[in-house]
């Protein structure tokens, strides 16, 4: 049996406040400011043991908070006076402490810490119950203190919680509450609390003799702690982590880490008497049957314990110091420690404990031959034992009254035993039926998959036939429109050109002729180059695929060449056109496709125009965009037409001078731009004229 308490009281922040007193100003800052380094120094003397220093600088720190009416010092000496108490096993002057503190402080911030640390000074002096229920005393009043305390704080008291189930043998409550307690110190995202949530968790599983769990959280713990170098928590870890495994018959682990524990104790509370750590020590290596070694420290641990008063210390070295003799024979030192065991286990009221002692003892006084008073042990032990001893023989009258029911029906199980093989013949022959009906009708949904897959993938394959008809009689169409625009469109300027060539050969037309016929030759050529231009551009399109090569081009000059180009034809027809370009603006584009787009919403403005008609071309900078206007006052676009123009790669019709078009244009445009990452759009009304908007990214 090991002896190993750990006991995680949460450490009281102090926070600064600001007062009025009728004493001077600057007498009361210092005075302040001296109870803070008195509070501060009584801590640090606490934490490395030096117990007497610690009371006697709170105690000097409380009497000068009471002579300034300094509050805050006044709760903060209460608070760690109470904790020296604790760490003195003084808990009734702690628990007086407190109280006092709650009625004279009944405002104050601080009075979950003032529950917190009742609540632990009753669990020191062996009052569990009352210990729960200042604990939960404490919980109530956690939303006064400062927020970034609240989380840590309500982790550490659920966790006090939990330890206490967990020493009175409730284990669900205890567990409940150890999980809680950790989610509360995720949340406040404390890594140094759940270094000692994950170090109680795996003591408890030690204590419930579940070793492989109890060892999980104990690595953690101690994971946690190596990374944030924090030396009471590696030591507290190791320590239990050593019991675990001499729990586990891995003797030589656990002293391995007990010897860590003990160097890291030795820096840590270098006043404090290792008790704790010799005691297990000393349990693990009478275990190993090394006796020499166990008495050593073991007399030494108890020693300690005595010093301290501390009970269970007491009870525990006297009890496994009293088995060790009774194996080496020793009945007389058996039986002196034996007794002092049964005493300790009596004045903690732990009855469990004194029974162990007392039959050990009956044992011992046996082997020392002195059997009244080894009957009047046992006599004893039996006494204390009998409400056990009913418990078992009722568990024993059951168990006989299961035997007997059980063999009054084992013939009746034999009876129906043949009966059952009949049966179970009969179920096997019907399982095989199932089996061959089952296979039966998956291979029919197996089929039926196949069958119904074979007709969908039919289904799918014609109609990607008949869609693939549909393109192709498209195509074949426009093929037949290409070949007609070639045929006439392109043929007719050039049987002219030809025929005009002709007469200048012959000398049949003069030179002023020659002049005349010029600017009609011009008008000729320029639309053909329009229309092979789009032509070409479709061609290459269907074929292959025009690639755009986006960077920053100049607005003004692509326009101002297209318009330049353009320009003859609109003056033929008496037709305007104005521009309105800022002469630096640039956008991302393709050059020659921009030419395109432009230059087709230029000739079908002038086409679509009549003799005194405008067309305005403007250049709109927005802040992330370029818009590109080409507007006219022409015949506009009839609502039946509005759909088709960017949709159809055919749909063309004549100009107001019978002018044709390809039926490309407009459809290259909005494919062209939308590639380029911009889009195009128009605003018509039938007989008002046409405007077409281009966007394009600025660069």
């Amino acid at each position: 049996m090991k002896f190993a308490q750990l006991v995680i009281i949460i450490s009281v922040c102090t926070v600064s406040n600001i007062f009025a007193y009728s004493a001077p100003q600057a007498q009361i800052e210092s005075d302040t400011v001296e109870v803070r380094s008195l509070i501060e120094e009584g801590k640090q003397a606490n934490i490395v043991g030096e117990l007497g220093k610690a009371e006697r600088l709170l105690r000097k720190a409380d009497s000068l908070s009471y002579s300034i009416d300094y509050d805050w010092g006044k709760e903060q000496a209460a608070l760690n006076l109470a904790d020296v108490f604790d760490n003195k096993a003084q808990y009734e002057k702690a628990i007086e402490l407190m109280k006092r503190a709650i009625e004279e402080f009944p405002e104050s911030t601080f009075k979950a810490h003032f529950y917190n640390t009742l609540a632990s000074s009753y669990y020191g002096n062996l009052e569990p119950d009352k210990a729960i229920e200042n604990f939960e005393k404490a919980l109530q009043f956690i939303e006064l203190l400062p927020v970034e305390e609240r989380e840590r704080l309500h982790a550490g008291i659920l966790q006090n919680i939990a330890t206490i189930y967990q020493n009175k043998g409730e284990r669900v409550k205890a567990f409940k509450n150890y999980l809680a307690a950790i989610q509360y110190a995720e949340a406040a995202k404390d890594t140094m609390f759940l270094t000692i949530a994950y170090n109680n968790i795996g003591q408890a599983y030690n204590s419930s003799e579940d070793f492989e769990k109890s060892l999980f959280y104990l690595e953690k713990a101690l994971e946690y702690a190596k990374a944030k170098n924090s030396q009471i928590d590696i030591y507290r870890a190791s320590l239990n982590m050593a019991n675990t495994l001499s729990n586990m018959n891995r003797y030589d682990e656990a002293l391995s880490l007990y010897e860590i524990a003990g160097e890291l104790f030795t820096e840590l509370r270098p006043n404090v008497p290792p008790a704790i750590i010799l005691h297990n020590r000393g349990a693990t290596l009478a275990l190993m049957k090394r006796y020499t070694e166990a008495e050593e420290l073991l007399l030494e641990s108890l020693r300690m314990t005595n010093a301290m008063g501390i009970l269970e210390g007491i009870y525990f070295n006297h009890h496994i110091l009293g088995n060790m003799y009774f194996d080496l024979e020793r009945s007389e030192d058996a039986i002196f420690h034996l007794e002092k065991a049964v005493d300790a286990a009596q004045e903690i009221g732990n009855m469990q404990q004194a029974q162990a002692s007392r039959d050990a003892l009956h044992k011992s006084f046996a082997q020392a031959n002195r059997f009244k008073k080894a009957y009047e042990a046992l006599n004893e032990y039996k006494t204390y034992s009998d409400s056990l001893t009913d418990i078992v023989k009722e568990k024993e009258l059951a168990e006989l009254e299961s035997r007997m029911e059980l063999n009054r029906q084992s013939e009746f199980n034999r009876l129906l035993e043949e009966k059952q093989i009949q049966q179970e013949q009969q179920l096997q022959f019907q399982l095989f039926l199932i089996i061959a009906a089952t296979v039966v009708v998956i291979l029919v949904v197996i089929l039926l998959f196949i069958m119904r897959k074979t007709a969908r993938e039919r289904e799918e394959i014609n109609v990607q036939l008949q869609q693939q008809k549909r393109e192709l009689e498209e195509v074949n169409k426009t093929k037949d429109k290409l070949f007609a625009i070639v045929a006439h469109d392109l043929r007719s300027p050039l049987t002219s050109m030809q025929g005009v060539l002709h007469l200048i050969k012959n000398n049949v037309i003069s030179n002023e002729d020659i002049k005349d016929l010029i600017p009609e030759l011009e008008l000729s050529v320029q639309k053909n180059v329009n229309v092979m231009d789009d032509l070409l551009h479709w061609a290459k399109e269907q074929l292959s695929g025009v690639k755009m090569d986006v960077k920053p081009v100049n607005v003004h000059e692509i326009i101002d060449e297209i318009v330049s180009s353009q320009l003859f034809i609109a003056k033929r027809k008496g037709v305007a056109v104005k521009q309105d370009i800022p002469k630096d603006e640039i956008i991302m584009a393709d050059t020659n496709a921009l030419q395109l787009v432009v230059r087709n919403l230029i000739s079908n403005s002038i086409k679509f125009t009549n003799q005194g008609d405008e067309i305005e071309v403007i250049v709109k900078p927005n802040a992330h965009t370029t818009q590109i206007i080409i507007k006219d006052t022409g015949i506009g676009i009839p609502k039946e037409a509005a759909d088709k123009i960017f949709d159809s790669k055919s749909w063309t019709r004549h100009g107001t001078n019978n002018e044709k078009g390809s039926g490309f244009g407009l459809s290259l445009s909005k494919e062209f731009v939308e590639r380029m990452g911009g889009t195009i759009w128009f605003e018509s009304e039938d007989g008002e004229g046409s405007t077409f908007y281009i966007e394009l990214p600025k660069s």
